[in-house]
């Protein structure tokens, strides 16, 4: 992990719930947000943390322009929905362009739009970012200063990481975190695991060699969408059980984990699959280590 990446980590251990805006977590005083916000992308692709973001530009595409042509859709659709087609018809503009108020309806009706695939984000720029549980294990269990030289801590991000570090641990020398963001105790999951295993069901090893079989299939260059595993197992496993094994790959550094940023390439099926997160998208992708 790069220094710049680990301090951003470190000045967010100090924000409420763990977030904070993109201008409050440089990595020092002269980082150029434009630098933060490439960084923190890294951050997200390796799970690390989630994303909020701000939609900069929109446009319509192809779906909006026939549904504008089909008058026995538009009689069915939502007024102000039509309202922000007709407005990006010609050419991309700004959400801000759009007088529609409150500002917070607007940008709810533009999202619903992304998702029905009527309208295109053409730009987005992340503004606020938090810690994941996959970051929060990270720091807690797996972090080491190999490889980043001299580091050259605060003693502001110093004091951040030792009191993370002392709050983590609710039980002796345990602690393993969930997707939920709360801790839970190893031996939870590992019973877990063992339930699985007694009901003859496909083993750990198993699964991640269909992972890369299924990888190889449908070629999706070591980046599988999680749907593909479910639609293979969804006869034998629950959700419950396949996330079980999953997350127990990547705890055992054999698989790692990735968000959906754009997800309007998938149906809702597909989208569900995904295992949700309270901030951003949802788990999505499968690399197999």
């Amino acid at each position: 992990m790069d220094i710049q990446e680990f301090k951003i980590l470190l000045k967010l251990l100090d924000k409420t719930d763990y977030r904070g805006k993109i201008g409050e977590i440089k990595p020092n005083d002269k980082t150029k947000v434009s630098v933060v916000r490439n960084l923190c992308e890294q951050l997200f692709n390796r799970g690390y943390i989630d994303v909020e973001e701000k939609i900069l530009q929109i446009k319509i595409n192809n779906n909006g322009k026939t549904l504008l042509k089909n008058k026995a859709l538009l009689d069915k659709e939502n007024n102000l929905e039509l309202i922000i087609l007709n407005s990006c018809l010609k050419t991309s503009i700004k959400p801000s362009d759009i007088k529609l108020n409150p500002a917070s309806k607007r940008d709810q009706l533009i999202a619903d739009l992304v998702k029905k695939e009527l309208i295109e984000i053409k730009e987005k720029q992340i503004i606020f970012i938090s810690l994941t549980s996959n970051g929060k294990l990270f720091l807690a269990q797996e972090f080491l200063c190999k490889g980043l030289g001299n580091i050259n801590l605060s003693k502001k991000l110093l004091n951040n990481y030792l009191t993370f570090i002392r709050n983590c641990y609710t039980n002796k020398d345990t602690l393993l975190f969930k997707s939920d963001n709360f801790l839970e105790s190893p031996d939870i999951i590992t019973s877990e695991l063992e339930e699985i295993k007694e009901k003859n069901k496909p083993s750990i090893e198993e699964v991640l060699e269909t992972i890369i079989q299924l990888d190889l299939e449908f070629n999706t260059d070591n980046y599988l969408p999680i749907f593909y595993v479910r639609n293979k197992y969804q006869s034998i496993l629950n959700r419950q059980e396949l996330d079980t094994i999953l997350y127990s790959l990547q705890k055992q550094n054999k698989l790692s984990m990735s968000r959906l940023v754009d997800g309007s390439q998938y149906n809702s099926e597909e989208y569900n699959a995904g295992i949700p997160q309270k901030i951003g998208g949802p788990i999505f992708y499968l690399i197999v280590k």
